[in-house]
């Protein structure tokens, strides 16, 4: 059951793209014609692109072929193609012969090169590509293109997601329109999630990618929900450079604020729909000696066992957060930490304040939402992460995966 999930507004489509899904039986020859498995992003002229991938090193093949295709034809990609239901992946051999037949039959679809082409793939690890049922579907996601297949696409690419993740922005005269999937093997750099994010503002390639890689850090990479890195993780982002004026941007600062507005509302998406999680937790850690060190000790936090079943339990125990934050590996001054969750502040200066009362705390962990305050006071550097709890329906979830 998600975390109060968002009530969205409807996808604006976004000039110079279409938007197709098909129905493959990806997962399963018996779910053809049930749900939705394929979507293709079209694009009517050549886009500079960029993206952002998984770190682990037993990465699907697709994520090492994109990524050489963003490093070699960055400025001419006209197709997406991503499949739900099988990630291609711990396979052996064959998966880089099934990702290269995903990407030609994408390209195909698109009348492109297979150059100009890149997949995606996410679902069963370590199961047989069926690549077959995915050409037989391909006619129908062309048959289906069309500018606000948002929405669809949104749903086309989700695994145990309980709800399709999507968000726009408008910024002047561009729209930014994104779609997301996630919701376990969740933990940054990246997630068990993919992204794909389009805009017609006129951006190169060499202003996409450095920018991408900020706002990654500042929203995909700020989530976990278990601690594994997924080996599919993939953000995609492409411009079709065909809005109002078409001159390339000069000045990007008001365009990566919009963009990360978009990152962090589907990332947080991701969050609030995490498997079996009943909690959504954001951890502010301030005072840092730099952000980095910030993003580590949050996401140290947000990542021990210990601290999320605490979470799950409605049991504030700030034991176990400063063992968290104590095995973050960044240098700290236990004498100088302070701890609050929401108002109700819990220590500071690393003792326990004397009025703290463990009601107050446990009224706190008892919320469906909640914030957790931590100054380490080193510095004046910041992050956030968002993190949710660990429940016995997680369990649940990942014992009965693949069954």
């Amino acid at each position: 059951m998600a975390v109060n999930p968002p009530r969205l507004d409807p996808p604006l489509p976004v000039p110079g793209f279409n938007i197709g899904t098909a129905s493959c039986g990806v997962k399963s020859p018996e779910l053809k014609g049930k749900r939705q498995d394929l979507a293709l992003i079209m694009a009517d002229v050549d886009c500079h692109a960029a993206g952002v991938f998984t770190q682990n090193r037993f990465r699907a093949a697709c994520v090492d072929m994109g990524q050489a295709t963003i490093k070699t034809n960055s400025e001419n990609i006209r197709c997406i193609v991503a499949n739900s239901g099988n990630a291609n992946a711990g396979v052996g051999e064959m998966e880089r012969v099934w990702s290269q037949q995903l990407i030609e039959a994408g390209a195909e679809a698109a009348n492109v090169d297979a150059d100009n082409v890149l997949s995606a793939s996410t679902g069963v690890i370590g199961t047989p590509f069926p690549i077959e049922r995915i050409r037989e579907g391909m006619q129908q996601a062309i048959d289906s293109l069309n500018p606000g297949n948002w929405e669809m696409a949104a749903n086309a690419i989700r695994t145990t997601d309980t709800f399709a993740k999507w968000t726009s922005r408008k910024i002047g005269d561009y729209t930014i329109t994104g779609i997301a999937k996630g919701s376990g093997m969740i933990h940054p750099n990246m997630a068990t999630m993919l992204a794909f994010i389009v805009t017609d503002a006129p951006l190169t390639h060499a202003q996409l990618q450095p920018m991408l890689k900020r706002v990654a850090d500042r929203s995909f990479n700020c989530v976990s929900i278990d601690g594994d890195t997924s080996t599919n993780d993939t953000l995609y982002l492409l411009s079709s450079g065909i809005g109002l004026g078409h001159t390339p941007l000069t000045h990007t600062d008001e365009f990566e604020a919009a963009l990360t507005e978009v990152c962090v509302e589907l990332a947080q998406m991701i969050v609030r729909d995490g498997e079996g999680v009943s909690k959504f937790v954001t951890i502010e850690v301030t005072g840092a000696a730099s952000e980095a060190d910030a993003r580590t000790v949050g996401r140290a936090i947000a990542v021990s066992p210990l601290v999320k079943t605490a979470f799950a339990g409605s049991d504030a125990n700030w034991g176990r957060i400063l063992s968290a934050i104590g095995n973050a590996g960044v240098e700290i001054d236990r004498n100088r930490i302070a701890l609050a969750a929401n108002d109700v502040r819990m220590l500071e200066n690393g003792n326990l304040l004397s009025d703290y009362r463990d009601e107050d705390g446990m009224a706190v962990f008892a919320q469906d939402e909640f914030t957790l305050h931590v100054d380490l006071g080193l510095g004046g550097a910041s992050a956030t992460v968002w993190t949710g709890d660990l429940t016995h329906e997680y369990i649940r979830i990942n014992a009965e995966y693949r069954t």
